[in-house]
Formats: structure tokens, C-alpha cells, sequence
């Protein structure tokens, strides 16, 4: 049998018995490739998330959108099978790439994200894509 053909526990036992790893350095690159596997499961769920939100927003007539349903926005839950926090995520990530502008709407009228509270914060769907310093400010404000 070559190197080749071995999976990662052989592979780790096999250094394990020629004294060239510890268990306990095993255990740990058994950890870390689980993490990197985690994470790359989670990115690939939230990159088709945002392509489903992409998808359902552009086939219809609305502009506005929030997480929720409201009464003058249309409810990004409501399109998509998704957890609240992944829906935020996505519409964050969207944000940053252009495909969402993210205002404050108050009475009809934007405003800054940084003047109104979170109940407030909506995502407008249209032409107007803000220069990449707001997207990144936005971005980073959302982080916070």
C-alpha cells in the first residue's frame, strides 16, 4: 500500500507508530482539519443562501427589503428557507458586493444606517451602488 491510498487516520497512525507523531499531535490535526471542514461547510451553505436571495429578489418588482416583513418592505425570510442570522449574514455579505445598498428608512425617507435604530435598517435593490468606502464603512458597521 502506498502513502497515497491512506485516509487521514491511517495516515495518523501510521506517523504515530513510526514515533514520527504524538497522539496528542494527532488529536490536534484531527481537530483542526474537523474546524476547516466546518468552516468550509458553513461557507458553501451561506454562498448558495446569498445566490437563492439573489435569485428571488431579481425575478420580481420589489426594491425594498428587510430581514423581516414590514409594512413598506418585503421580507427577505419570507423568500427564503433560512435562519435569521444566516439571512443577515448573506444580506451583509450582498451589501458588500454591491448588490444591496443599505439605508435607514424613516417615514419614506432614507437616512444614514448610523441615525436610525436596527427596526429601521432596510436593503434597497436598484441601480445605486454606493462607492466602495460606504460599502466597506457599512460593512464594518454591521460587524459591531
Amino acid at each position: 500500500m502506498t502513502i497515497s491510498n491512506f485516509t487521514n487516520n491511517e495516515l495518523l497512525n501510521e506517523l504515530i507508530a513510526r514515533g514520527i507523531l504524538t497522539q496528542s499531535q494527532a488529536d490536534s490535526a484531527t481537530r483542526k482539519a474537523d474546524r476547516a471542514l466546518e468552516r468550509q461547510v458553513k461557507a458553501e451553505a451561506l454562498n448558495a443562501l446569498k445566490v437563492e436571495i439573489t435569485e428571488a429578489i431579481t425575478g420580481g418588482s420589489d426594491r425594498v427589503f428587510s430581514v423581516k416583513k414590514t409594512g413598506n418592505s418585503v421580507g427577505i425570510m419570507d423568500l427564503v428557507d433560512a435562519e435569521r442570522s444566516q439571512v443577515l449574514k448573506a444580506l451583509t455579505e450582498l451589501t458588500a458586493d454591491g448588490v444591496f445598498r443599505k439605508v435607514g428608512l424613516v417615514g419614506g425617507v432614507e437616512k444614514p444606517t448610523s441615525e436610525v435604530n436596527a427596526f429601521q435598517i432596510r436593503y434597497i435593490f436598484d441601480a445605486a451602488v454606493p462607492a466602495p468606502e460606504e460599502a466597506a464603512e457599512e460593512a464594518a458597521e454591521e460587524g459591531k
